[in-house]
C-alpha cells in the first residue's frame, strides 16, 4: 500500500469509472483494477461494488476513504512545504536512452507539468555512453539510462528493469517452435551496437565463445537496429517492451532462446555537486513514472522491484 494506491481509491470514488480514473492518473484500466484488488486482498475487505451508477464504495470502503483522505492531503501538504512547485522553475537538460522515450517519458512529462509547471525539459536522446560524457562535461543535468554513474560523486536513483529478447523479421523464416541455441542464433547475421558501448558489451558477453556472422549496426542505436531487423537484415537484441507494436503487427517475431539474455536496469543519474534540488526532484518523478509504466506492462517484461522479480533470483 502506498500513496498512489490511496489516491486511486479516492479518484475512483469521485469519478466512478475505471476509464475516467485511468485517464486522470495516466495509467491503464487494468492498473486501476490491480491496485484496488491488491488493496482489498491486503485489507481483507471489499472496498467497491459496481452498480448502474458506476463504482460505489461499500460500508468498509467508506470507512477506508474517511481515513485515507487526510493521509493523502497530509502527504501533498508535506510535498508543498518541502518543495514549493511554483518556486521550482527553469530548464533541466536531460539525457535519455531511446528505449525510455515511448515508455517512461510520456508519464514523466505529464507528471512534471502537473507537479512543477514552471519547469521545462531540454531532452537529448542518444547512446548511454555519449550521454555519460555529456553529463561529466556539464552539458547535461540528469540522465535516464542503463548505465552506472561515471564517478562516486554522482547519485543513482533506480527506475526499472526491462527484459531483453532476440527479434528478427519473419521473412528470415527462423524456426520459433523450440528454443534456439547460441550456435543457431549465430548462424544468422547479428545486428549489434557501436563498438565499445555498454549495449555491445552485453551482446559480446551473451555470445562469449561463439563466432558471430558479421552483421551491421546502426550508429543511433536501438531505433535503427529495430528498423534494420524489420527489413530482414538479421537478428538483434532489444527490450521486449520497446518492440511491442512491431511484435503485434508481425513485422518482427520474438525468438525463443535456450540462454536468457540479461535484463537491463535503468536509473536516473545526476551529480551530487552544486544545486541538486531540480535534478533530484525530476529523478523522483521519473521513478514514479517508471512505476506507472511497469504497473500497466506485462510483469515479465517490465518491473521495478529487482529483489522480488523472478528473473533477478539466483
Amino acid at each position: 500500500m502506498n500513496i498512489r494506491f490511496l489516491e486511486t481509491v479516492l479518484w475512483l470514488t469521485k469519478l466512478r469509472t475505471l476509464k475516467a480514473t485511468a485517464e486522470q492518473m495516466c495509467i491503464t484500466h487494468t492498473a486501476i483494477s490491480n491496485r484496488i484488488d491488491a488493496l482489498e486482498q491486503d485489507l481483507g475487505v471489499k472496498l467497491f461494488e459496481k452498480s448502474g451508477q458506476g463504482f460505489e464504495p461499500t460500508p468498509d470502503g467508506v470507512r477506508f476513504i474517511e481515513e485515507a483522505e487526510p493521509i493523502v492531503e497530509a502527504y501533498h501538504k508535506l510535498r508543498r512545504v518541502v518543495l514549493d512547485p511554483m518556486k521550482v522553475k527553469g530548464s533541466l537538460r536531460i539525457g535519455l536512452a531511446t528505449t525510455l522515450v515511448p515508455t517512461i517519458l510520456p508519464h514523466l512529462v505529464k507528471t512534471l507539468r502537473s507537479e512543477y509547471p514552471r519547469v521545462s525539459l531540454a531532452v537529448t536522446v542518444d547512446l548511454a555512453d555519449r550521454l555519460l560524457r555529456d553529463l561529466k562535461g556539464g552539458r547535461l543535468d540528469l540522465l535516464l539510462v542503463a548505465s552506472s554513474p561515471p564517478e562516486p560523486h554522482y547519485e543513482r536513483v533506480p527506475l526499472c528493469s526491462f527484459a531483453m529478447g532476440m527479434v528478427a523479421s519473419p521473412t528470415l523464416a527462423i524456426d520459433t517452435t523450440k528454443p534456439l541455441t547460441l550456435d543457431q542464433l549465430a548462424a544468422h547475421p547479428f545486428i549489434g551496437y557501436p563498438a565499445g558501448t555498454d549495449s555491445q558489451s552485453r551482446v559480446e558477453s551473451y555470445f562469449s565463445g561463439v563466432d558471430l556472422v558479421a552483421g551491421v549496426h546502426a550508429s543511433n542505436g536501438i531505433h535503427g537496429n529495430v528498423q534494420l531487423a524489420a527489413a530482414g537484415m538479421g537478428i538483434t537484441a532489444v527490450p521486449i517492451v520497446y518492440v511491442k507494436t512491431e511484435l503485434e503487427q508481425g513485422s518482427l517475431v520474438l525468438l525463443p532462446t535456450v540462454k536468457a539474455y540479461a535484463s537491463v536496469h535503468y536509473a536516473a543519474i545526476f551529480s551530487k555537486d552544486g544545486n541538486t534540488a531540480l535534478p533530484r526532484a525530476v529523478a523522483t518523478l521519473a521513478r514514479q513514472a517508471a512505476a506507472s509504466f511497469c504497473e500497466a506492462a506485462d510483469p515479465s517484461q517490465a518491473w521495478q522491484n529487482h529483489s522480488t522479480h523472478p528473473s533477478e533470483q539466483a
